[in-house]
């Protein structure tokens, strides 16, 4: 897939529709695009744990 599809898919399937990621303008294979996505799902749970909670908590 182009870094145009892949963007795309990327915004649908994480439900983030202005998500710009920034990734070389390349072909990406299926793999490469799970690989992706997942690392991106994984940084977002982090963030939402160490930072969201965090301030919900330190009142």
């Amino acid at each position: 897939m182009t870094k145009d599809e892949f963007e795309i898919r990327l915004r649908k399937e994480l439900n983030l529709p202005f998500y710009n990621a920034k990734i070389a303008d390349r072909d990406y294979s299926e793999i490469e695009f799970q690989d992706y996505k997942a690392k991106l799902q994984k940084e977002y749970l982090d963030y939402v744990d160490d930072y969201i909670d965090y301030a919900e908590n330190d009142v």
